[in-house]
């Protein structure tokens, strides 16, 4: 079926399914570095749908319909499909860096842009002159804004936020998980498990929906459980979110501290600009302390997405790309605006982060109803703690 709808489109996309098409796709388009944000966002748009049609057909696929080796090939596509995105969006950053003189603003003499479609919004500022008093912007067209410490104000330095409606990163967290417990059921002993037999074992995340709805106490207590502390012989573990509890809601924000590449000088007719071998660079920042003695630390101000509601204050957590998990440390001084659909927040340093809420706060449903509206349409109506959700089935 996949197939036939990808014959009847003729887009001119590879088919997910082929392989010899994907690695053509990819390998076209690693050669390509002279793209703009605009174009790697439109080229984005058909590597997001080939991610949806891979992660349909492993969803929906019987053991029967696709072998083993097919599904591990769909999986490892996903991967390079999902990095390859994100490498485009940084060669792209990089590629405007070098113009950034191009640019300037003429009140403040920085450079500052914002672009977006239906999946991503690129915003990107350009420390050029170097001034204390421009050390905070707001990106007006995406809401989002920030505020430097003194140290950064003077320093060569440009500040990418990327919203990505899109979250590629906590599969990461998931799949490590997945493997951990692989791992630790095969090392379980059996006298383990039999003295450990009166304790709920964790379901999955099927299952577990199915025992929420049914039990109120199994939620009360593994609301209890939403954050763990590391286990570590420190006083204050880095708590870790878990995300059987918590997931996030309304993407991924990835912010950096850029590095500017050299710029290019223009020489009478000609412009002129230095290439490096190397790619985009983080700028390495690290915190200093205030004039208060505390630690310095970026305030973050994000708007929050039109299409997600948050019931209850967002949980903010940033991305530990070492430990392959989110964490709730690093993050302090948080401030929600619910009327006005804002947090601020600080940050240490310059994290990727996410906005949380409890998975299972619309849970247990209170009632559901399917009532027919007409010749073979009907109406399904789900009664939840704090919203009600009508789908039309025709």
């Amino acid at each position: 079926l996949l197939q036939w709808e990808h014959y009847l489109s003729c887009d001119g996309s590879p088919d997910p399914t082929v392989p010899q098409e994907m690695n053509t796709f990819m390998s076209l388009w690693r050669e390509d570095q002279d793209e703009g944000i605009q174009l790697v966002m439109e080229k984005g748009e058909v590597v997001l749908k080939l991610i949806e049609k891979l992660e349909f057909l492993l969803l929906e696929a019987s053991p029967n319909e696709i072998t083993e080796e097919q599904r591990v090939l769909y999986q490892e596509f996903i991967l390079q499909l999902q990095a390859l995105l994100h490498q485009k969006y940084n060669q792209a950053t990089q590629n405007l860096l070098k113009v950034t003189s191009m640019y300037e603003d003429s009140e403040t003499g920085n450079m500052h842009t914002v672009i977006k479609d239906k999946n991503a919004t690129f915003c990107i500022w350009v420390n050029l002159k170097k001034k204390p008093r421009f050390k905070n912007h707001m990106f007006q067209e995406a809401g989002h804004g920030f505020d430097l410490p003194k140290s950064l104000a003077l320093s060569s330095v440009a500040v990418r936020v990327l919203h990505t409606r899109y979250d590629h990163v906590s599969p990461l967290a998931t799949s490590l998980n997945e493997n951990s417990n692989n791992t630790d059921d095969k090392k379980e002993t059996e006298e383990e498990a039999e003295k450990n037999s009166d304790v709920l074992e964790e379901p999955s995340q099927g299952i577990w929906l199915f025992l929420m709805c049914s039990t109120r106490k199994v939620l009360m207590l593994h609301e209890e459980a939403a954050l763990q502390e590391e286990p570590s012989g420190r006083e204050e573990a880095p708590r870790v979110v878990d995300l059987q509890q918590l997931v996030p809601v309304g993407g991924v924000y990835h912010m950096d501290a850029l590095q500017l590449p050299p710029q290019a000088q223009e020489v009478r007719d000609w412009s002129m600009v230095e290439l490096l071998d190397v790619g985009l660079e983080l700028y390495p920042y690290s915190p200093g302390e205030a004039e208060d003695g505390t630690q310095e630390s970026v305030q973050i101000t994000l708007r929050l997405p039109d299409n997600v509601i948050y019931f209850e204050v967002p949980v903010i957590a940033r991305w530990d790309p070492a430990g392959q998990q989110w964490r709730t440390d690093g993050i302090s001084n948080i401030t929600y605006e619910a009327e006005e659909k804002t947090i601020t927040f600080g940050m240490g340093a310059f994290y990727t982060v996410a906005l949380l809420q409890d998975a299972h706060l619309n849970l247990p449903y209170q009632a559901w109803e399917l009532q027919p509206i007409g010749v073979d349409e009907g109406l399904f109506t789900v009664t939840a703690v704090f919203a009600t959700i009508q789908i039309q089935i025709k």
